[in-house]
């Protein structure tokens, strides 16, 4: 009894711990980023680097040095992306579309918001440690293909600074944001 009572203490610790660690990036700090796209039933993986600057709560700009020229911008009314050249204009006053969801996941993960995130996904929130990082897993049940399915936020356990963002879709592809402060 002592024993399952101690056990239980521990856990509440670690969970009460996690939710006062979440941390998101630094509002108006510049990282440099590589994301990494794979997509596994195709065999095929793509990189592009460049540098990224939060400024929270609703202001997001990637600008890709390699290849030069594509970005991503998020302000509180837009989110526009520019891939090789060509620019898409997503939508975002309707919250039920699926890129106004996901640019309010993206913030919401990057801001250190993880349980709006989870909320507005409806996902299920775990934490777990691995090799001096805290993970904080969000896991969406029955995702469509396109959708997110799983967010995996990763962080340093000392301190607990955002290390890298992995979105994995219901088709089984994923990004992996992987930060560095500048």
């Amino acid at each position: 009894m002592k024993r399952i009572l101690l056990s239980l203490i521990g856990a509440l610790f670690f969970a009460a711990t996690m939710s006062a660690q979440e941390s998101g990036l630094v509002s108006s700090t510049e990282y440099s980023f590589t994301e990494t796209k794979v997509m596994p039933k195709m065999n095929k993986t793509t990189t592009r680097q460049g540098t990224m600057v939060f400024v929270s709560p609703d202001r997001l700009t990637m600008d890709y040095h390699q290849p030069a020229g594509d970005y991503t911008h998020i302000t509180g009314d837009s989110f526009d992306v520019c891939k090789n050249g060509k620019v898409q204009h997503f939508p975002v006053k309707d919250p039920t579309n699926r890129m106004s969801l996901f640019r309010a996941t993206l913030l919401y993960c990057l801001g250190g918001e993880v349980d709006k995130a989870a909320e507005l996904n409806h996902a299920e929130k775990t934490f777990s440690n691995e090799a001096n990082k805290h993970i904080c897993t969000l896991t969406v049940e029955n995702a469509a293909p396109k959708d997110i399915a799983m967010l995996r936020l990763e962080y340093d356990a000392r301190s607990s600074r955002l290390l890298s963002l992995t979105i994995t879709e219901g088709n089984g592809n994923y990004t992996v944001y992987a930060l560095d402060r500048q």
